[in-house]
């Protein structure tokens, strides 16, 4: 007779990152419908994420937590599609830049709920704030190394590398947050080409 194997447990990291995921999603859901993140209680994130409010407190100390959880992951995924250009930066052609805004703003388009919970928390929560401040300061920083290292390789011009990151990261942000949570789609191309423009006339010495 053939053996059975039955499929393992998920360990308590596969558990966790799978709460996150559908409390992620339904924040999202929740905030999408004209909820305000501050104002949702854990008893209506919980329902909607289909698990009990004790399930919630098993993973999260509170909404706080939850609010850091949602900065860290889109944060997250801002920093892995910057990489598009960073790690080109010294020798990228224009397009290689237009790839990397493009992904930035579709991050801004698919999270704008999660972007408003985080923003809208912070104004409050000391350690979403400085979650977000510590996050946001690594993106300048890597920007201001790709900046460095096309200063030494003669393809940009001679900007301040820590200036001009700063300028540059912040000037995105606020695109994102402002422009693309805020506008329709449609919109989102012309951003892009915008934004593209900017950055790549401030910075490489190659029209």
């Amino acid at each position: 007779m053939p053996s059975v194997t039955r499929p393992g447990r998920p360990s308590r990291q596969e558990r966790r990152a799978s709460m996150e995921r559908r409390l992620f999603e339904a924040t999202e859901h929740l905030i999408d419908e004209g909820a305000s993140f501050t104002e949702l209680s854990v008893e209506r994130l919980a329902a909607q994420a289909g698990i009990s409010r004790s399930t919630f407190y098993v993973h999260f100390q509170d909404k706080g937590e939850l609010a850091r959880m949602l900065t860290r992951t889109v944060l997250t995924e801002l920093r892995e599609v910057s990489r598009r250009w960073w790690d080109v930066a010294e020798h990228a052609v224009r397009a290689d830049l237009e790839a990397s805004i493009t992904a930035i703003v579709d991050v801004y388009r698919r999270h704008a709920a999660a972007f408003t919970a985080v923003v809208e928390t912070a104004t409050y929560d000391t350690a979403v704030a400085e979650d977000l401040r510590v996050l946001v300061q690594e993106i300048i920083d890597a920007t201001r190394t790709a900046i460095e290292r096309g200063r030494a390789a003669g393809t940009m011009r001679d900007v301040a590398p820590a200036e001009t990151a700063a300028v540059l990261t912040w000037m995105v942000e606020r695109a994102g947050y402002q422009l693309v949570r805020r506008g329709d789609a449609g919109d989102d191309p012309k951003i892009v080409a915008v934004l593209t423009d900017i950055i790549w006339t401030t910075l490489y010495r190659a029209p």
